[in-house]
């Protein structure tokens, strides 16, 4: 693919439009303006990127693929709104959220139409694969809402292992990935051994995705990625750093992430405490490699697709994706 860039922006660009069109199908909802706020937020839009790049790697983006993504895309917005809820979170990239504005009954209520939302941007898939649309669908809402319940025990718990945070990433961030792949494959004419292999592809480059989130959380840019500094730390979330960290650190070293996990009120030099000891410790450079490994594994999945340039862009997206910006 000679210029990725200007492909994803394309296709960026019809994932929004389609968005915009969608709202049709809500039109006398009280809520379709706040819906219309939700997809204002902006974002990567990866994983209709993901469903569309899926169904050209193994044949062509049809209509149907393109209704599946944008599904894909609210289901994924809708989890933000609610997951915003559950972590009292006042920002999402850089604007207020939902319940900020609308208060939280009116953000719950949001967040169940764009479900339905979902389902009817499915529902008008023009195929005889409806049944096996709505199969690959319904296993990943499932999945997303077990990984969020998964999380939200993680967070509460006073201990807390790294099989638990790997089960939890793999179905909250990884399953919508996975079903992201298996539906682009379908609807682009694959066949069962490419569909497994899109979702294979889906969920590594999920779980990639989640470790260098958590980095993020303490080395991005807080301008560029809408939110504080330590939000992990703030909110006690047992993270794939701390987690990590409890395995490399001895006790006397451990301490200083403990003492900031359970202070009432984190302040910055608590962040950058704890940054610096996961720096000395081999934790950032352990997620780092953690990285490098399931996205390798992502690529690999790869390898029995014919050449085309869905395929290459697949490349491309999960390359962009593990190299953004510490």
């Amino acid at each position: 693919m000679k210029n990725f860039t200007d492909y994803y922006e394309k296709r960026r660009s019809e994932v929004e439009k389609e968005l915009r069109n969608s709202l049709v199908l809500v039109s006398n909802s009280p809520l379709k303006d706040n819906i219309e706020y939700v997809f204002s937020m902006g974002g990567k839009r990866v994983r209709p990127l993901l469903t569309i790049f899926a169904a050209e790697a193994v044949g062509e983006c049809s209509d149907d693929a393109m209704r599946a993504a944008v599904a894909i895309e609210i289901l994924h917005n809708f989890t933000l709104v609610h997951d915003d809820i559950m972590d009292n979170a006042d920002t999402r990239r850089g604007k207020s959220t939902v319940h900020i504005t609308s208060g939280v009954n009116t953000a719950i209520l949001v967040g169940d139409l764009m479900i339905a939302l979902a389902y009817d941007c499915v529902e008008k898939c023009d195929t005889k694969n409806l049944q096996g649309i709505m199969r690959i669908f319904n296993e990943g809402v499932k999945e997303v809402c077990n990984g969020q319940a998964l999380d939200e025990s993680l967070s509460k718990c006073t201990g807390g292992s790294m099989p638990q945070y790997m089960e939890m990433i793999s179905k909250k961030t990884g399953a919508l990935l996975m079903t992201a792949g298996k539906l682009g494959a379908l609807l682009g004419g694959g066949s069962e051994a490419e569909i497994a292999l899109l979702g294979d592809f889906g969920l590594n480059i999920g779980i990639a995705f989640q470790i260098l989130d958590d980095m993020l959380d303490l080395e991005g840019d807080n301008d560029r990625f809408g939110k504080p500094r330590g939000l992990d730390i703030i909110e006690r979330k047992k993270s794939y750093l701390f987690l990590k960290a409890q395995q490399l650190m001895d006790n006397n070293e451990f301490k200083v992430v403990s003492d900031a996990y359970n202070k009432t009120s984190v302040a910055e030099i608590d962040v950058l405490a704890v940054r610096d000891a996961y720096q000395k410790s081999g934790t950032f450079d352990a997620a780092k490699r953690e990285v490098a490994e399931y996205t390798a594994r992502a690529l690999s999945s790869l390898n029995m697709l014919k050449e085309s340039d869905g395929k290459d862009a697949l490349v491309e997206l999960a390359n962009s994706l593990v190299q953004r910006r510490f």
